[in-house]
């Protein structure tokens, strides 16, 4: 969608706006390498099996030179897997660490401690550290307003009444643009907005 914004606005570079349900590792680098700027929060998972008691992953810090993560008591933890179907590179305490670690009743209740790092983790903290709550105010000012109106204004309900692709389609497409003819009657008036359309149409 938003290479399809750029080209249709005819520009270098964009910034785009979306929630926490559009954060993805690949495509923000995608993005990134196409001159699109994306900014949303990313998703993470949360491991709450231990209760709160154990170190998260947040306190593994990356060591990009040797591809190993450092633990808090500065134990390295070595790359052991890739798993590229669900992203992720997995880091393993050494087996000379196993439970001759002085931290390890506050590190992991398993035999050894692993940790996994997204393929994509520096695009994802480039773009994490981009957003603010003053801009997810205002995609939630700008975008939510429409998807609220076509629901319980315009279809009055918020579900399809048409069945398929096709269907589902064109009751979509009736429905944005019953929603920009309300838009623009609000923003240029009536008389403003048939005058536009008589002019461009003729």
């Amino acid at each position: 969608m938003a290479e399809a914004a750029k080209a249709a606005l005819g520009v270098q570079s964009l910034h785009v706006v979306a929630d926490a349900g559009y954060s993805h590792g690949q495509q923000v680098a995608d993005c990134e390498a196409a001159g699109i700027v994306a900014h949303a929060p990313t998703a993470r998972t949360v491991n709450t099996s231990s209760g709160g008691l154990l170190f998260t992953s947040s306190s593994f810090r990356y060591q990009a030179e040797t591809d190993t993560c450092l633990c808090p008591a500065d134990k390295m933890l070595l790359r052991k897997a890739v798993r590229e179907k669900d992203k992720y590179t997995v880091y393993a305490a050494a087996a000379s660490d196993r439970g001759r670690c002085a931290l390890k009743s506050q590190c992991t209740n398993s035999v050894r401690r692993t940790v996994t790092r997204h393929l994509y983790e520096e695009a994802l903290e480039r773009m994490q550290a981009r957003v603010t709550p003053a801009l997810m105010r205002l995609r939630r000012s700008t975008v939510e307003h429409p998807f609220a109106t076509i629901k319980y204004h315009i279809f009055g309900h918020p579900r399809f009444l048409l069945r398929g692709r096709n269907g589902a389609r064109t009751e979509i497409g009736l429905a944005v643009m019953a929603y920009n003819l309300k838009r623009m009657t609000n923003v240029l008036g009536a008389l403003k907005l048939t005058q536009e359309l008589q002019t461009n149409l003729s």
